[in-house]
């Protein structure tokens, strides 16, 4: 199961303009965070985390020397900070939504993506006020998604484990 943190951006805009740019920020690790770090900031638009970390390790000859000892000392914190960073990625990056005015919206959970999306916008909609079109005096019924969990059977055709009681 797959966990996300669950960013809405704050503003008066529409149920649907807002629901548009919510962000799903996977909880743990960031396996592209660890390979390639620059290219995952620079997609993220993470400007200040970029600016950081790139003055992090271009520091980091300088802080160690030009000792062959302490470049190969250098090299090994180089890749400590690298898998550090792979572990709190995501957490830096809900830092930098809530920055850009975003705010925390709750935790979605699921086997992947989709089906964490799903189970949210089925909590989440119903509890939004929709916008009133100009003039109108009722406010506009919530969109209906189709329910995350399979229709109960009747009342004489239940199953128990995979044999149908009767």
């Amino acid at each position: 199961m797959t966990v996300y943190s669950v960013y809405e951006p704050s503003g008066d805009a529409s149920v649907e303009a807002r629901a548009d740019r919510i962000a799903f920020v996977k909880e743990g690790f960031s396996w592209l965070a660890l390979f390639v770090p620059l290219f995952w900031l620079l997609y993220q638009r993470m400007w200040l985390e970029l600016i950081a970390f790139l003055a992090l390790f271009l520091s980091l000859p300088w802080i160690f020397g030009t000792d062959p000892t302490m470049k190969e000392i250098a090299g090994i914190v180089s890749l400590g900070l690298t898998l550090i960073f792979a572990f709190e990625a995501n957490n830096l990056r809900g830092w930098a939504l809530r920055r850009r005015g975003f705010r925390f919206a709750g935790i979605a959970s699921g086997r992947d993506r989709v089906e964490a999306e799903t189970r949210f916008f089925t909590r989440w909609l119903p509890g939004q006020e929709r916008q009133r079109p100009h003039g109108s005096a009722a406010p506009a019924k919530a969109a209906k998604l189709p329910s995350a969990s399979p229709a109960r059977p009747a009342a004489g055709d239940e199953v128990i484990g995979s044999f149908p009681r009767g």
